[in-house]
């Protein structure tokens, strides 16, 4: 049975980027790139992390990133800073962003784009 505390509030937030790697000439270039971002998201920012598409494309990836909080605006900002770390890389370009928050009563405010 679940009985939520009088102040519960639980959220999750969703960032799911493509990146383009053109200086990849093999899936061992594209893993150290990928490898990389994924370390700085996990330690600087104490995100999940997990590789989800373009698996065997050396020159792109898609990634997914989440938080959980009690607070959808805090995440909001967790996930904008976790892109802007993302696109302050040289060595990935982000061409495609997809933000969302999700609220354990189904709420979903999806946010796309920049």
């Amino acid at each position: 049975m679940y009985l939520p505390a009088p102040d519960e509030a639980v959220f999750v937030g969703l960032l799911r980027m493509v990146l383009r790697i053109p200086g990849s000439r093999s899936l061992k270039d594209r893993r150290r790139v990928v490898s990389s971002l994924r370390d700085r998201v996990q330690v600087r920012h104490h995100a999940a992390f997990a590789e989800v598409g373009h698996l065997e494309t050396h020159e792109a990836a898609v990634v997914a990133i989440t938080v959980v909080g009690n607070d959808a605006r805090q995440l909001r900002s967790r996930l904008d800073t976790i892109r802007a770390d993302a696109e302050a890389t040289l060595e990935a370009h982000v061409t495609d962003v997809n933000v969302r928050i999700l609220g354990m009563n189904g709420q979903v405010d999806t946010l796309v784009g920049p």
